[in-house]
């Protein structure tokens, strides 16, 4: 794990060298433009960058998807240094340059971007947290690129772009990671594959959603950031002119950035979208009022472009099948640019005609548009947003650790039953904490019918009901739990059908109601889990009912064990009895992960075996 945080930052050092070798050129380029006298220089060197990431789009894919990708960061930054090089040498205008170095940026972009979920892998950190700390270095590295580009006198430039180029290419070397998934392919079949893998992407709900909405969002703040310019600077076209707004933009993209990397939960992560949503909502308002008198927009302008832009692009490369990441990075790369473009050019297609678009219309356009995206993601999202807002206040009243061989590597896709001791009520919180992807508790209806607890359990976990009764003929909560395995979720369930209730029985005997789930789903991956810290909690029964007797919460110490997720044997599941003892005594070894010892099952001091397989089973 160690070795490949280091490798990690190796990657980290190396994009950060590529974005800064990039805009260093960009900004040289377009003052030696500006000082030519060339209009447009900045739209210019824009479309210079951007085009081999549009037009070479297959072969950049091709490239990341089929090769070693540290084969393909290092020969991209060699070609990048190369055409410095080489432009150095025969004193070759700067745009020229910035349009040979693009094709090597591009591919080493694709490339960059594929190897993060194998480094979230290998280095045992959250996707989103690794997303979050490249894109923060990359918006950093922008305002710094920006300013060296400007400032950095014309005689040193060639030897500051070497230098960059050098280290970009030196730090690439290391960037290995052994999860990475490859698809060594002849040329033509992989280029066939590219346009197959876009299929692939659209066809996928997740990975399509995700990918439209960053593209979206992304050409909104880039919008946004060419009309705030407009207001602040009347359409100026210089250097200085353009610095301070990005300075701005980037500080803010990178402060949103390392905010977004504080919510590390592949699902939960998505929650900051409608805040960022309607954070770029209000800096777009805020513009409009100020009518280009005050520069703080482009500050939350960026800040929410950051905050939005590390979720969505971390649920992407997520969802993207493992062997079509090279294609699927490019694609997104594609997407991006290609969409940004088009809004940029319906106002410059405008002016160029003739007529003259206002910015403070373009503006109201955006406003417009930036409100449906918001009301958009709330309808969508507002599960993950009130969960995020729910970690938050449990933060200075829990700190929820988890241990065992599952924690960590637990699947985020397909059917998963997570089996679970019950002390407390926030039970179902605390796994939902730490569990990579949604869980459904199945719910008693004592804790499911609480006021509040309702609409949260119904709208926001999604909780499964289960009517409390010692006996009842029919058990439908039991077939609604078999159908969320089949479509692919994670349940939690609480085989003792109650909350712990005394000191001496630790873990109560389990009902049948999880024999029967497997017994319909045999393959079903199942993860035993110990919670240690919820019993003598304000929520359990400990010297009193909950709520009772006890002290409210305050910094407490929860954690959980989790064992590898694995079908069961189908000898274990042969009979009820057998799966029930099985099942009870591998929770209780999960007590082992923690440092506990294990206890043995006291099976006369649990309840009889009388249960029927209409018993209520899940605890509340």
């Amino acid at each position: 794990m160690l070795a490949a945080r280091l490798r990690l930052s190796s990657l980290w050092i190396s994009q950060t060298a590529r974005v800064l070798a990039d805009w260093s050129l960009r900004m040289a380029a377009f003052s030696a433009l500006v000082a030519s006298g060339a209009s447009n220089g900045w739209h210019l060197t824009t479309a210079l960058f951007i085009a081999p990431f549009i037009v070479l789009a297959p072969l950049n894919g091709v490239l990341s998807n089929g090769l070693p990708r540290r084969y393909v960061l290092a020969g991209a930054a060699s070609f990048s240094l190369l055409a410095v090089i080489v432009c150095i040498w025969l004193k070759t205008p700067w745009h020229i340059c910035l349009a040979i170095v693009a094709v090597g940026s591009a591919a080493y972009s694709a490339a960059r971007y594929a190897m993060l979920p194998a480094a979230a892998i290998d280095s045992r950190i959250p996707l989103p947290r690794v997303s979050g700390w490249i894109e923060m270095a990359a918006a950093a590295a922008i305002v710094l690129g920006a300013l060296l580009g400007i400032e950095t006198p014309a005689t040193s430039i060639p030897l500051l772009l070497l230098g960059l180029n050098a280290l970009c290419l030196i730090t690439a070397g290391p960037a290995s990671f052994p999860s990475d998934v490859i698809r060594p392919e002849p040329p033509m079949r992989g280029i066939a594959d590219f346009f197959r893998d876009c299929g692939r992407v659209f066809d996928d709900e997740e990975t399509r959603s995700s990918l439209l909405a960053l593209s979206a969002f992304q050409a909104i703040v880039t919008a946004g950031s060419g009309v705030l310019l407009t207001l602040l600077f009347g359409g100026e076209e210089s250097p200085n002119a353009l610095f301070r707004p990005m300075l701005l933009l980037g500080i803010g993209a990178a402060a949103g950035c390392g905010v977004a990397s504080l919510q590390g939960h592949p699902r939960r992560c998505l929650g900051l979208v409608p805040l960022g949503t309607t954070g770029l909502l209000i800096a777009l308002g805020w513009a409009g009022l100020a009518g280009g008198t005050d520069s703080v927009p482009c500050l939350l302008l960026g800040f929410m472009g950051g905050l939005v832009n590390v979720p969505l692009r971390a649920t992407y490369l997520a969802a993207v099948p493992a062997d079509a990441r090279g294609n699927a990075t490019s694609i997104m790369n594609t997407t991006i640019y290609v969409l940004t473009t088009a809004v940029a050019i319906v106002p410059l297609t405008f002016a160029t005609g003739g007529v003259a678009v206002d910015p403070a219309v373009q503006l109201a356009v955006l406003i417009l548009v930036s409100a449906i995206g918001a009301a958009l993601a709330w309808y969508v999202l507002y599960a993950q947003t009130l969960e995020v807002i729910v970690e938050v206040g449990l933060i200075p009243l829990y700190r929820i650790r988890a241990f065992g061989p599952g924690a960590g590597r637990l699947p985020l896709r397909g059917p998963l039953l997570l089996v679970s001791n019950h002390a407390a009520y926030l039970d179902p919180f605390w796994i939902a904490k730490v569990v990579p992807r949604q869980v459904r508790p199945m719910m008693t209806s004592l804790f499911y019918d609480l006021p509040v607890v309702r609409w949260l359990s119904r709208h926001v976990a999604r909780a499964i009901r289960v009517p409390t009764g010692t006996f009842r003929r029919e058990a439908p909560e039991l077939q609604e739990a078999i159908a969320a395995l089949r479509n692919g979720e994670c349940i939690v369930i609480f085989p003792e059908g109650i909350l712990r209730r005394t000191e001496e029985v630790p873990l109560r005997q389990f009902g049948r109601g999880v024999w029967q789930i497997l017994e319909a789903l045999p393959d079903t991956a199942v993860c035993m889990c110990w919670i240690e810290g919820g019993w003598g909690s304000y929520f359990s029964y400990k010297d009193g009912p909950p709520g009772k007797n006890k002290r409210f919460d305050r910094v407490r110490q929860i954690d959980l064990a989790f064992s590898e997720p694995r079908p069961l044997d189908r000898a274990i599941l042969a009979d009820h009895h057998t799966t029930r003892a099985w099942l009870h005594r591998a929770v209780l070894e999960c007590r082992g992960y923690l440092g506990l010892p294990v206890l043995e099952s006291q099976e006369e001091q649990t309840r009889p075996c009388e249960e029927t397989a209409a018993e209520p089973q899940p605890g509340g």
